[in-house]
């Protein structure tokens, strides 16, 4: 190559790699579809006491802890226990009432755990000092995918009567696709049929988003009491529902390794009721993530140490310094698996900063971010063919660094454990040139010294 020396030539190549991998790699935004449900009335610590002592009863649940990243010691809302509250957070990402020293608008506001008259909406039932409180619904549909709510309460038309063609916001992101934010709903106290239906309409529309609210703990809790032998019932059928969606993300194609759910409750229970909101047994559930990418056997405290503290049986405010995962997280959690911008409005994991993936292979220097660091390590222990490590640039463990492990750092490039509070730019490719020139120099330098 025109006298070039072999160092220089390997140095060129490493720029051009970069350059020709950064222009035609396509980037992750993640996964198509995401499930979002709500069993209401599952007590956290309940639950993992029957998956501990008899997991055989409850096989799929067990699938969730087994394979997917869980916590039994979340939160509902601090200062409510109610099913339409605690729901409207899981939705909009905003608590129920105004935290101490908050702006008037951080709230949703809505209180009210009744059916809803048909001309209540959140937008006028709710805080009077928000015209509109935007939801999951709205960030998925206004960027063009398929929304869908199925429950089990009546009193669920709410969302419905919320964010219709007539009551949902203008779509100001590209594309209009209308005010309408649900494509699909059924609301019906025949949980039974909510579920058969679901499973058929998910094939037949293949839902983006769709948000599952199952009654039966919470009825049964309120007849038979938490704990009781119809209640442990209660939850066993559930499992066996949650094997029904489970099965059918594994045996369809457009769902295997592109689809994720988000399972929660909306409070627990003691005795037959729930409503005192400092009561443990009524304020702590579960929050189970199982589905592609997702790391597998993980604890959800544990993946997120900088960001939220497990609580032990304590009630965190949502002032206070570490917070724990609340079911409220879950809203925005959904809109980031799908590669979407937080809710609007929203306060709860509003940064993104709840992560349910493990620990990135493109970590080259182990410090919980991807970064250009990173990158430089894989230009650094690129050529390697034989004996590589990860802390060389080794992603794909392989035992090489080369274009492979690249495309991982790329994928993976702004990923982190550690809340950084602002959003990582996307790598470019003059970025990466300029490392490359940068290398380049170095080389002639070096040789000029020899």
């Amino acid at each position: 190559m025109f006298g070039i020396p072999s160092t220089t030539r390997k140095a060129l190549i490493r720029v051009l790699l970069c350059f020709f991998m950064i222009m035609s790699a396509r980037s992750a935004s993640g996964v198509s579809h995401v499930i979002h449900i709500s069993i209401d009335g599952l007590r956290g610590d309940l639950l993992e006491s029957y998956i501990n002592t008899s997991p055989l009863d409850y096989p799929n649940f067990k699938r969730f802890v087994d394979e997917g990243a869980t916590t039994f010691n979340a939160r509902t809302d601090y200062s409510n226990t109610e099913t339409l509250p605690n729901h409207t957070s899981m939705l909009t990402g905003r608590p129920v009432d105004q935290p101490s020293g908050t702006p008037n608008t951080t709230h949703h506001g809505y209180v009210d755990n009744g059916v809803p008259p048909p001309s209540a909406t959140l937008h006028n039932s709710g805080n009077p000092n928000l015209s509109y409180v935007a939801s999951t619904f709205d960030v998925v549909h206004d960027n063009g995918l398929s929304t869908a709510l199925y429950a089990s309460k009546d009193r669920f038309s709410l969302y419905e009567q919320s964010y219709n063609a007539t009551t949902g916001a203008p779509d100001t992101v590209g594309i209009d696709n209308g005010r309408d934010k649900i494509d699909h709903h059924l609301i019906t106290t025949d949980f039974i049929s909510m579920h058969t239906n679901y499973l058929s309409d998910m094939v037949a529309f293949e839902f983006n988003y769709s948000f599952l609210h199952y009654l039966l703990p919470d009825g049964v809790g309120h007849s038979a009491g938490w704990g009781s032998e119809a209640w442990n019932s209660s939850v066993r059928l559930m499992d066996e529902y949650m094997g029904d969606i489970l099965e059918l993300i594994d045996n369809h194609a457009a769902f295997a390794g592109d689809t994720i759910i988000i399972l929660t409750a909306d409070h627990g229970g003691t005795g037959t009721g729930h409503g005192n909101a400092s009561t443990p047994a009524n304020y702590t559930i579960p929050l189970l993530i199982w589905g592609a990418g997702v790391a597998p056997g993980a604890d959800l405290y544990a993946l997120n140490p900088i960001s939220r503290l497990n609580p032990g049986t304590g009630r965190p405010s949502y002032t206070a310094t570490n917070q724990p995962i609340r079911n409220g997280d879950t809203g925005n959690l959904a809109i980031n698996l799908l590669g979407l911008v937080p809710i609007s409005g929203s306060t709860i994991n509003a940064q993104h900063d709840l992560l349910v993936a493990s620990a990135f292979e493109a970590d080259f220097d182990a410090n919980q971010i991807v970064n250009l660091d990173d990158l430089i390590i894989w230009q650094t222990g690129f050529g390697i063919d034989t004996g590589a490590t990860k802390a060389q640039g080794d992603a794909t463990s392989d035992g090489s660094v080369d274009g492979k492990d690249f495309l991982v750092w790329q994928r993976q490039y702004g990923a982190s454990l550690v809340n950084t509070l602002t959003a990582v730019p996307e790598p470019n490719s003059l970025i990466l040139v300029f490392l490359g020139i940068f290398h380049l120099h170095h080389h002639f330098i070096r040789r000029r010294q020899e």
